[in-house]
This record gives structure tokens, C-alpha cells and sequence, in this order.
């Protein structure tokens, strides 16, 4: 059982407090992302996927010329890896969407970065998530997933241990066996599209000789993901007690 290590634990807050700042706008209709990174997977065998970038202001445009360009820093390239499917703004209206097709050829297991920002000749570019990068990845089957063994390294433990993986008792669910302790599996969802992994929040069964029952949250600084074809999981989450938190942990779950 891993609850016989020895635990570095830092971060434990006992009585936070926090002050909400507000941000003003001024109305000005600045350019901006809807969010500043994505995950997408590629299936093996598909040759290409559609996908859909989400952009808009952050006070409201009627109309206005708005362009999708790659940054110079990008892995993937237009018209190697992926191309535009029609102009930027195809309704000339603001605020909407602009479709990629993702190349299957361009998708390594591993995973490669498009990086994107917006660009118009009337609104300038905000400072709320001007940059998109789209981590663009091969999507192998769950049972390549599934075949072999894992191992769970886990800096709240501070050790690497064999772990066992089996299929959830839901769709596009997977359970992590005797986690953190015997008897106590941690479910896991998983988006079959994005590779994203989200979680509720769960009792891991390991009891801290001070602080009682320690359970873990989804992180919300950083996705956890799946990448089925490197069998890997990136498990980023928050242990907690009733007392407080502990610091944001990521796990690395490898398949070999």
C-alpha cells in the first residue's frame, strides 16, 4: 500500500482568503479566444477531422474583417498539417467560429502544437487570451490502451508504483485500482474527441495521521488528459481535507 510512505506534504491552507479583483472593460471590442488552449485527436485511419476555433470581443461587433493566422512558433503548418476550410469570416459577421481541418498525416502520438491568433485590420488584439494553441494528437483504440502494463508516478508519494487500469462502470470511464489505498479505485471520464479527462471530487481512502480522510478535486489551473496511442495519463488534480488543501499535484500514469 502506498500509505506507508513517508509524505512531503507543503501548501496546506488552513484559512484562505481571497479578494475578488474586477476587471473593467472600457467598451472597446478587443480581440480575444474563448479559451487559450484545446486538445484535439486525430482517429488513426479517419485522414482528417473538422474542428472549430471559437473567437469574439469582448464588447459587442456587428461586423468586422477578422483573420485566423498561424504564429511563427506553430509545430503544425498550414497546408502541411492542417488547412482553413474557407475564408476567416465567412458571414463577415464577428463573433463566431472558424473551421480547421486537421491532416491525420500532421497528428503524432505524442501530440504537436498549431498555435493561432487573431488579426484585423479594424480591432486591435486584447490581453485576454490573444494566442489559441491546439495540442493536435493520433488517436489509437482503447484497447491498444488497455493491453500491457502501467506504472503511476505520484509526487504526493513521492515514489513511482505498479498501477492497474481496468474499464469504468460507465461509457468513456476507466478506474485507477487501489489508488492512493486498497479498496479505494478513483473513476476517471474521459472525452473519446479530445483526450480530456475530468473527475468528481473522490475519497482516495488514505487517512493523514492529522488531518483525517484526504480526497482530491479536479485541478482547475490545468487539464488532466489521455493519450491512448503513448498510453499515458496526465492526472492533474487537488488533494484536500476538511481543514484545507493541499498543493496541485500532476500524476504521470505510463503504459508499457
Amino acid at each position: 500500500m502506498k500509505i506507508t510512505k513517508y509524505l512531503y506534504l507543503c501548501g496546506l491552507a488552513f484559512a484562505a482568503s481571497c479578494s475578488n479583483e474586477k476587471i473593467i472593460y472600457d467598451d472597446e471590442p478587443v480581440l480575444t479566444f474563448y479559451n487559450a488552449t484545446s486538445q484535439q485527436l486525430v482517429d488513426q485511419g479517419s485522414g482528417s477531422k473538422v474542428v472549430e476555433v471559437k473567437y469574439g470581443t469582448l464588447a459587442k461587433v456587428d461586423n468586422a474583417e477578422v483573420r485566423l493566422v498561424v504564429d511563427p512558433t506553430s509545430q503544425l503548418k498550414e497546408g502541411v498539417d492542417f488547412e482553413f476550410m474557407g475564408p476567416s469570416n465567412p458571414s463577415g459577421k464577428f463573433d463566431g467560429t472558424i473551421s480547421l481541418k486537421l491532416l491525420e498525416s500532421g497528428a503524432s502520438p505524442e501530440g504537436k502544437n498549431a498555435v493561432f491568433r487573431l488579426q484585423s485590420p479594424t480591432i486591435k488584439n486584447g490581453i485576454l487570451n490573444p494566442v489559441h494553441t491546439m495540442t493536435v494528437a493520433l488517436k489509437c483504440p482503447l484497447t491498444y490502451f488497455m493491453g500491457g502494463t502501467f506504472t503511476a508516478t505520484q509526487p504526493f508519494f513521492g515514489g513511482t508504483y505498479p498501477q492497474q487500469i481496468t474499464a469504468g462502470p460507465e461509457p468513456n470511464t476507466l478506474l485507477l485500482k487501489n489508488y492512493y489505498a486498497n479498496g479505494y479505485d478513483i473513476k476517471i471520464a474521459y472525452d473519446p474527441s479530445t483526450g480530456n479527462v475530468t473527475f468528481a471530487n473522490q475519497q482516495t481512502g488514505y487517512l493523514h495521521p492529522t488531518y483525517g480522510m484526504v480526497s482530491i478535486r479536479q485541478s482547475t489551473t490545468a487539464p488532466s488528459v489521455i493519450n491512448f496511442c503513448t498510453r499515458k495519463i496526465t492526472l492533474v488534480y487537488q488533494p484536500f481535507v476538511s481543514a484545507g488543501n493541499f498543493a496541485v499535484v500532476t500524476d504521470i500514469i505510463q503504459g508499457s
